[in-house]
């Protein structure tokens, strides 16, 4: 039975965020992945913020319903439904970039006695109904700009998505010109070209990975592989209220958006934001599913 309250969900944050923010896990991760302390905490810090924005998504969870979580990073939030009695099945290949994430996701599980939480590692297009089983409910939080074949992704997940079941994801929509991982404007219709523009990019894991979703290329995939969709509007608002309430995700942004929200909350604009189409806004958050 789901026990997730928001009760119960801020009690386990905050058990596993004194793990994953003390100062001696932050140097193990750091020595494991031969990188930096800080840039390993802030690493941290950002797979940390991530699970409020997860929650979000998950909205609610059917009572006995078996859950793949499409990108866990270290895990958290599998975590913590995990202590909810969520039947979970977190998957993270650890590529793209994202090699610190899984390696810290497994000194995780270490550290809180769930080394017998399973985890897949391999990539989404891998699933397989015969060896992994189907799942009622798949999401993801800020996955699907990081998989190269978007095509066989959809394929995998479809395949394993039980009858009745729904897939729930948030992901950054490019139809805007503005990657929020780098907090900078893209070359329209060109994104990949932004790197002749800002040489920092070039040979740089995290961008090379991301593939440039649309709202429009969600909805042919979901048509192509005979899936129903639906967007949610509100993502770009709540991105705007995040700037106020996560510092690491302000951080990463460009001192002018929080400029602009300050003017749009006090011309009223946040409001009119908060109801604006999917299709011109980013993030994306949407729901797909077999047809009845």
């Amino acid at each position: 039975m789901t026990i997730l309250t928001p009760a119960f969900f801020e009690t386990e944050l905050a058990r596993l965020t004194a793990v994953v923010l003390s100062d001696e896990f932050v140097q193990a991760c750091a020595k494991a992945c031969n990188t930096p302390v800080e840039r390993a905490r802030l690493r941290l810090v950002d797979c940390h913020n991530e699970v409020s924005t997860g929650l979000r998504v998950l909205r609610e969870i059917p009572p006995g319903a078996r859950v793949l979580e499409v990108g866990a990073g270290t895990g958290l939030l599998s975590l913590i439904l995990r202590s909810a009695g969520v039947d979970i099945v977190p998957i993270e290949p650890g590529s793209g970039g994202f090699g610190f994430n899984a390696t810290a996701g497994r000194l995780l599980r270490e550290r809180v006695d769930a080394a017998d939480l399973k985890v897949l590692d391999i990539g989404v297009q891998d699933l397989d109904p015969a060896v992994h089983g189907k799942f009622d409910l798949i999401f993801s939080v800020n996955v699907l700009e990081h998989i190269p074949d978007l095509t066989s992704a959809f394929a995998g997940m479809r395949s394993v998505l039980a009858s009745g079941g729904k897939m729930r994801h948030t992901c950054a929509n490019y139809l805007l010109p503005y990657d929020p991982h780098y907090g900078i404007f893209l070359v329209p219709f060109l994104p990949r070209a932004t790197a002749w523009f800002k040489p920092s990019l070039r040979n740089d894991e995290v961008w090379e990975s991301l593939n440039f979703v649309t709202v429009g290329q969600v909805k042919r995939l979901c048509k192509q592989h005979g899936l129903t969709c639906s967007f949610e509007s509100g993502a770009l608002y709540e991105a705007f209220q995040r700037l106020g309430t996560d510092d690491a995700f302000r951080a990463r942004q460009p001192g002018w958006l929080s400029a602009v929200k300050r003017v749009l909350e006090v011309t009223g604009g946040l409001k009119l934001i908060k109801h604006m189409p999917a299709s011109i806004s980013t993030p994306m958050t949407f729901t797909c599913g077999l047809p009845d």
